[in-house]
């Protein structure tokens, strides 16, 4: 890829990125735009360390919010019928479970995307030695 068309595309992902968040705080609620900055936050922090290409680790943030974005959606009208059905009692009850949801898709995809962007062993090593 040109150095116009790489520029180009990481815009585009940030862009996507930038949009989850916006849609997010937009769409659902202020929690949900909380957690989806502080796993950006996260995520730029620690995975602009490991091998790839800047694309790649781009894509992968951006993918990273985009299942957050629906996921927190799944979340937010699982609240809302929760609520409607069962009362305010579910509320409290959500309230407190809401972080422990949000690590079943934060861990996942954090652990996916460290096996994706790990640096490959060295093959040609270990068939020589063998």
């Amino acid at each position: 890829m040109k150095s116009s068309g790489k520029r180009l595309f990481l815009f585009l992902l940030l862009q996507l990125t930038a949009l989850s968040l916006l849609a997010s705080l937009r769409f659902i609620n202020l929690e949900t735009t909380i957690t989806l900055a502080f796993f950006n936050l996260l995520f730029a922090s620690l995975i602009f360390q490991l091998h790839g290409s800047q694309s790649r680790k781009m894509g992968m943030l951006t993918i990273g919010n985009i299942v957050g974005f629906f996921w927190n959606l799944v979340f937010f009208y699982f609240s809302s019928a929760g609520t409607a059905f069962f009362g305010s009692a579910f509320s409290a009850f959500y309230t407190i479970a809401y972080p422990l949801l949000n690590l079943m898709w934060i861990v996942p995809f954090w652990s996916l995307t460290l096996s994706f962007l790990a640096k490959p062993p060295n093959l040609s090593a270990e068939v020589k030695r063998q």
